[in-house]
């Protein structure tokens, strides 16, 4: 007859073995639209525990891919990848037919196609912008009803040729139209006048990172 002792040490061998043979996680099933609403605690038994934490935001390792989840609440309310050649962002169980073709780069411009346009854009700096940190311009979108009003933040870090020279294009435009200090000061994110030319510029561009949900954050003035 086993003792507690033994009984409690073949449990936990039990317990192990099983974590063992668990087959890793996929992306497509934890970054997913349905993953928002559920649970924290059911989010990490498909994802896997946090690698980091800071207080409601949640980093995960998925197939070699970054994934931050927002879980205000013990609810995940956001998602966000980080977009390279091997992590692909496929919007279709988020936002359906509004999504570009998972298989194609995932450009400002493909996103702003699938999407019927509409596109908001942002930036945290263009201009003076200091070493601090590597500043990015966002481009913020909100669906209909038909996809429960889902939120999708396409983003761009100022750090490669491509994004930094469309930044440009995007800042001498508005520098020429209301000056320096309207740039410099991000009195853009206040206002929808140079969208169209954010849109231009950055049409070719692609994300670095997407994010999903709704009531996400973006910079202000």
């Amino acid at each position: 007859m086993k003792t507690r002792a033994s009984l409690f040490v073949s449990l936990a061998l039990c317990g192990l073995a099983s974590q063992a043979s668990a087959a890793p996680a996929k992306l497509a099933d934890v970054f997913n639209g349905e993953m928002l609403g559920t649970n924290l605690r059911y989010f990490e038994s498909v994802a896997g525990i946090a690698r980091t934490s800071n207080g409601d935001s949640h980093n995960y390792k998925v197939q070699g891919c970054d994934i931050t989840a927002n879980a205000a609440g013990g609810t995940i309310n956001e998602l966000r990848l980080e977009l390279s050649p091997t992590c692909k962002a496929d919007l279709h169980s988020f936002i359906g037919d509004f999504a570009p073709a998972a298989n194609q780069a995932f450009t400002f411009g493909a996103f702003n196609e699938s999407s019927g346009g509409g596109l908001e854009f942002y930036a945290d700096c263009l201009q003076l912008c200091g070493n601090a940190y590597d500043p990015s311009v966002y481009a913020l979108w909100e669906g209909p009803r038909a996809v429960g009003f889902m939120q999708v933040l396409v983003e761009a870090k100022l750090v490669d040729d491509a994004p930094i020279e469309a930044s440009g294009k995007w800042a001498a435009a508005m520098t020429q139209a209301k000056g320096d200090d309207f740039v410099v000061d991000t009195r853009f994110n206040c206002e929808r006048t140079f969208d169209p030319q954010a849109m231009q510029a950055f049409a070719k561009v692609q994300a670095s990172a997407v994010t999903l949900g709704t009531g996400l954050t973006k910079p202000g003035c």
